[in-house]
């Protein structure tokens, strides 16, 4: 599968086509962006004070609700247990350990423990919809390991390094079982619900020793409150 970014005059079009390789496992996807529906200002989010330890930075206070698109630098999935730092990555160049092809694809964190902006596409709250990457199937843990357990309406707060807060809530159930070795990861974000403004991306499925990664990708996607 081979896909590469599109650009006219130094400017990216409005449909973007990158071969991703996520935690080492490929697909190609693209969207189209969509009008920010008009919504009343979500109240303001009160998170516990998380320690700062190990891999993880002090994280941002939570504050007033944003006003428009955010940098995340922080995420909170409470359902599940998640409060942890958003690195900011943008696209990179990998080796496909199923292909041996070198492809573009995102940069994923740097640590188990964070999780990563695709900073070359859309900003959360923008009225496109951006994406969220975190490791699964870490020895002794990795972010998103609970991430299959989230459900329709499950709450996901994000917070920009001024303690701007943006609320989000999923929809539907996780897409699971999305096989590297295919275009799965593609169709899924290509064919995201009505309205998503955010895909939450991590990994699933077996792990290939051959390949030195697991087999599958999990897609969670949701909206703006």
């Amino acid at each position: 599968m081979r896909s590469v970014a599109r650009e006219l005059s130094g400017q990216r079009l409005p449909l973007l086509a990158f071969l991703v390789v996520l935690l080492a496992g490929a697909g190609v996807f693209v969207w189209t962006g969509r009008p920010a529906a008009d919504a009343a200002a979500p109240p303001a989010v009160s998170l516990p004070a998380v320690p700062a330890t190990g891999e993880v930075p002090a994280l941002p206070a939570a504050g007033a609700p944003a006003d428009g698109p955010v940098v995340p630098a922080r995420i909170a999935i409470p359902a599940i247990g998640v409060d942890t730092a958003v690195e900011t990555r943008g696209t990179v160049r990998y080796e496909n350990p199923f292909t041996g092809e070198a492809v573009d694809g995102y940069g994923v964190p740097a640590s188990m423990r964070t999780t990563s902006w695709w900073s070359d596409g859309p900003a959360p709250g923008s009225g496109r919809m951006a994406v969220l990457l975190g490791h699964a199937g870490a020895d002794g843990g990795a972010v998103f390991d609970p991430l299959p357990g989230l459900a329709a309406g499950d709450e996901v707060v994000l917070v920009d390094a001024g303690g701007a807060v943006l609320r989000l809530r999923v929809l539907g159930e996780p897409v699971t079982g999305l096989d590297k070795a295919t275009p799965a990861l593609a169709e899924a974000l290509n064919g995201h619900p009505e309205g998503a403004d955010l895909a939450l991306v991590t990994c699933g499925g077996e792990y290939d020793e051959e390949a030195g990664a697991s087999e599958d990708n999990t897609v969670v996607f949701a909206d703006v409150v």
